[in-house]
């Protein structure tokens, strides 16, 4: 914290991966925080300093702040809320197969704990939620509870899973929606995180995170479809996106990669508020729109690079590299890349996965792939070796593995290991907007 900054207790309430993550870090900066959670498992593991999703350096956070005493958790919104200066609301919104986003689960958590809220408690959402919702929360507690006149703010959540701290704790900067006569109320607290603060309305501030995600996803669509005609055209992607981020008005940061698609949820979650928002106001959003479609087209760019390489998948042995959502996490919830071995289970193919942080499957994969026990065993018997998740392990395998790929399909959307197998080139290596063979 920094000099003269006050100490402040603070709750904050959902604890999976925004919540444990937001946690950890404030107990980190000198406040005093309690998580409150009312799955008794979650908060189990976190008092022992197991966090719920894996993310590198979290559970080692966790047993430095329980260690002093900064840190605690609970089940007990009375204990939790007694005498916190802060609730904030970090509970990652649940969202459906369809990108759809269940904000109504806010508004339930939220009523649980609503009176043992003190009046003097200044509350924060970070929770993904449509502009508007703040408000609308804002609207319904003053409705039930007449007499408590808390003050509101909005600021999004921030955090990319794999950099969560450093993101949390270093941020670009904090975007904070307040009414104006209220921003000396929440400047205590967020100055003592980061001196880059932005500040808005509520409402702008809810925009701004939809407008963040729409403008990252319309950029990776973008890319892959320049992507993919690049392919026909014989030209090279990578080059063509060095020619783009080298462009002052684009910028080297730019999501101009090519490679997969986006998926999870977390970008298409806000392109879900925009089109609704548009629909509920009878505006058309064409843009928006067309984000999903291209994105939904390329999602099958494996399968169809599968079927343009071997034809009828049936009997064919393919080893899928990485499982996970994305590197750094254990998490499979949402991940392409079982998406992609049940696909490929359904085409009849023979089916086997590697990844670095799964060791037993669920029961409910068990039908659909295997599970090798290492790089090695997983490329012996595979005619086709598809990169998915893109752990570091992979870049850094030898040449006895390398030797062994001689001959086989490597598919790798996003050129991950184009440096690795660069000068080994009898392999027929394909990933987005450039091959090799």
């Amino acid at each position: 914290m920094g000099v003269g900054d006050k100490e402040m207790k603070i709750c904050v309430f959902g604890l999976w991966h925004l919540g444990s993550v937001t946690s950890a870090s404030l107990a980190k900066t000198g406040h005093t925080v309690i998580g409150l959670d009312f799955n008794s498992g979650v908060i189990k593991d976190l008092q022992n300093a197991k966090a719920p999703i894996s993310e590198p350096g979290l559970n080692e956070l966790l047993q430095d702040c329980l260690r002093k005493k900064t840190l605690n958790f609970t089940t007990d919104p009375s204990l939790a809320l007694k005498y916190a200066d802060v609730l904030w609301i970090a509970f990652d919104t649940p969202v459906d197969e369809k990108d759809n986003a269940d904000v109504s689960y806010i508004e339930k958590q939220f009523e649980k704990i609503a009176l043992f809220i003190n009046e003097q408690t200044i509350i924060i959402i970070s929770s993904q939620v449509p502009v508007g919702y703040t408000q609308y929360l804002k609207n319904r507690y003053g409705e039930n509870y007449p007499g408590k006149k808390n003050y509101f703010a909005y600021s999004p959540e921030n955090l990319r899973l794999g950099k969560s701290i450093k993101t949390f704790l270093e941020p670009d900067r904090i975007i904070i929606g307040v009414r104006p006569h209220e921003k000396k109320v929440f400047l205590p607290l967020f100055s003592s995180i980061s001196q880059r603060l932005e500040w808005m309305s509520i409402e702008s501030a809810e925009m701004t995170k939809h407008a963040i995600n729409a403008f990252l996803a319309t950029s990776v669509c973008f890319a892959n479809e320049i992507a993919t005609l690049c392919e026909y055209a014989g030209a090279n992607a990578k080059e063509v996106e060095r020619g783009l981020k080298t462009e002052e008005r684009i910028g080297p940061k730019a999501y101009l990669s090519p490679g997969n698609a986006f998926s999870g949820g977390t970008l298409a979650r806000d392109i879900r508020f925009l089109q609704k928002l548009g629909k509920t106001n009878h505006l058309p959003v064409h843009l928006v729109n067309s984000v999903m479609v291209s994105n939904d087209f390329h999602k099958t760019w494996i399968q169809r690079k599968c079927f343009e390489t071997m034809g009828d998948l049936k009997g064919k042995a393919i080893s899928v590299w990485g499982l996970t959502y994305k590197p750094g996490t254990n998490t499979l919830r949402r991940s392409l890349s079982v998406e992609l071995c049940q696909w490929l289970k359904g085409q009849g193919a023979e089916v086997m996965a590697f990844d670095p942080a799964i060791k037993e499957l669920p029961p409910e994969l068990q039908n659909f792939f295997s599970l090798s026990k290492d790089i090695k065993n997983s490329v012996e018997s595979a005619e086709c070796i598809i990169l998915s998740t893109e752990w570091p392990v992979f870049q850094k395998i030898n040449k006895e593995i390398i030797t062994t790929m001689t001959g086989k399909i490597i598919i790798d959307p996003n050129g991950f290991l184009e440096n690795t197998v660069k000068n080994f080139r009898r392999m027929r290596y394909f990933s987005v907007g450039r091959s090799y063979s």
